[in-house]
Order: C-alpha cells, then sequence, then structure tokens
C-alpha cells in the first residue's frame, strides 16, 4: 500500500512539471538569450527579439502554451499515453528549434568575428528556456500510469 502511494505522488508530481516547465520557457523567451560585443558595444537579444527577426522562433512560446493546455486536458480526462507521447513531441520539437537556431546564429556570427564582432555569450533566457523544455521532457518520461488508467 505505501509503494503504491508512493508512485502515485511521485506521477503526480511528475505531472505537475510540464506546466512548471512550459512557464519558465515563456518567462525564458523575453528574458536575454544572447549578448554579442561588437565595436566596443554590447548588443543583448531577447528570445523575442529574435523571433521578430526569424519566424519559427514563435513556435516557442506556442508549444510552451500546447503543454499548459495539454496539462489541463489530461487533469479533465486525455489518457495518459497520449498525453506522455504528445509532451515527448512537443518537448524535442522545442530542443530541436533551440538547436537549430542556436547553430544557425552561430554560423552568422563566425562570419562577422574577423570583421566586428570580438565575442558572445549564452545568457540565462537561453539556458532557461532550454532547461524548462528538459523539464517537459522529463514530466513525460517520469509519468506512470496509475491502476485507474
Amino acid at each position: 500500500m505505501a509503494r503504491s502511494k508512493t508512485e502515485a505522488s511521485r506521477t503526480n508530481l511528475a505531472i505537475w512539471l510540464s506546466p512548471a516547465g512550459a512557464i519558465i520557457i515563456l518567462v525564458c523567451f523575453f528574458l536575454p538569450w544572447l549578448e554579442v560585443s561588437c565595436s566596443g558595444k554590447k548588443i543583448i537579444g531577447s528570445g523575442f527579439a529574435f523571433a521578430q527577426k526569424a519566424a519559427p522562433l514563435w513556435l516557442i512560446p506556442a508549444i510552451a502554451m500546447l503543454v499548459l493546455l495539454l496539462f489541463f486536458w489530461q487533469r479533465s480526462g486525455l489518457p495518459l499515453s497520449l498525453f506522455k507521447s504528445l509532451l515527448i513531441i512537443l518537448a524535442g520539437l522545442g530542443i530541436g528549434l533551440l538547436v537549430v537556431t542556436y547553430i544557425s546564429v552561430e554560423q552568422k556570427l563566425d562570419g562577422f568575428f574577423l570583421k566586428r564582432i570580438t565575442s558572445h555569450q549564452i545568457k540565462t533566457g537561453l539556458i532557461g528556456t532550454a532547461v524548462g523544455f528538459v523539464m517537459v521532457f522529463l514530466s513525460a518520461l517520469w509519468v506512470r500510469r496509475s491502476r485507474r488508467d
């Protein structure tokens, strides 16, 4: 009996990781993502600023909103297996989008390094967004079926 109660509390905690991760993603989207030093000036860009220049980045807050909607839908009766599958797909899409965006920004910055840009630094917003997606992914992995599901 104690073991099933522990598993139930672990499942409940794991389910709550997904909305927590989604909220972190939404908040970090507006925080600084990258700082670039260029000709003695520092330019800091947030996810929002990059999204204004690169259309696919608008998918990041959209994915976070979908995760929140899935959480509420799961609480009202969405089958757990479908919930887990959709969370894994959304987290993978978000992490993939971050990786592809970072690689494309790195390649663009490499072309300017010899001319004007002296350095660039990843900021807390980008790290927090990645952590939020990892939380959503871990939520999907750690959720276990209860006896009634």
